[in-house]
């Protein structure tokens, strides 16, 4: 797919989306949520038209997208179990989210400016944060959906760690699909999540955990 052509793509499915968020949650819509979405067509375009060249702004928007996002699923985490959250499982997972970030940002360093490699570094604990919010909701299991945010989290994960190695190491049209299919793919379902699930109608599970 040309690039030209995805630069009108783009913005009409975020707008596609933000369309059937407010008319869901109508009054109700977070304007967090809204303003994210806004973010995100300026993203997707400046990364669409060059990458390269508005690498830097690209990714400052990218920690402020996530920062948002981490800010928007807080009222989400009712209680911390630390019994469902200490496991092997969840060790290895946060290992191997800490691997993938260490090595696109070992990959791509030699191929982007120096004074960005900050932005990287803060892009990166903004995704880990986010990673590890999505996980505890996720794992604490308050909600009966919480697999639709971890869906979107791995989406989310797989688009920025791939994005890079896409335009600075190899570029591959077959890549640009993935990313594109997983960006979207990942707004559409934290849309879901945040649209179709209430932070007070949380599971009566607790007595279990006592």
């Amino acid at each position: 797919m040309e690039k030209e052509k995805l630069l009108y793509i783009s913005p009409i499915v975020v707008v596609t989306i933000l369309i059937k968020y407010i008319s869901t949650v109508k009054k109700n819509a977070n304007p967090l949520f809204i303003i994210v979405l806004l973010m995100l067509i300026v993203l997707n375009y400046l990364a669409i038209y060059s990458f390269e060249k508005y690498f830097a702004i690209i990714t400052l928007i990218t920690c402020a997208y996530l920062v948002l996002y981490s800010v928007i699923l807080k009222k989400y985490i009712y209680k911390f179990h630390l019994k469902r959250i200490i496991s092997l499982s969840v060790i290895i997972g946060c290992l191997l989210v800490g691997y993938i970030i260490y090595s696109v940002i070992d990959l791509i360093l030699s191929y982007i400016p120096e004074f960005t490699t900050l932005y990287v570094l803060l892009c990166a604990a903004c995704l880990f944060i986010y990673a590890a919010i999505s996980a505890t909701i996720y794992l604490n299991n308050n909600y009966n959906n919480t697999v639709i945010i971890l869906a979107s989290c791995i989406a989310t994960i797989f688009n920025i760690a791939i994005s890079p190695i896409n335009e600075f190491y190899f570029y591959n049209r077959t890549f640009t699909v993935l990313i594109l299919t997983s960006h979207f793919l990942s707004i559409y379902l934290f849309m879901k999540f945040i649209s179709e699930t209430n932070p007070e109608d949380k599971k009566d599970i607790d007595a279990n955990y006592f």
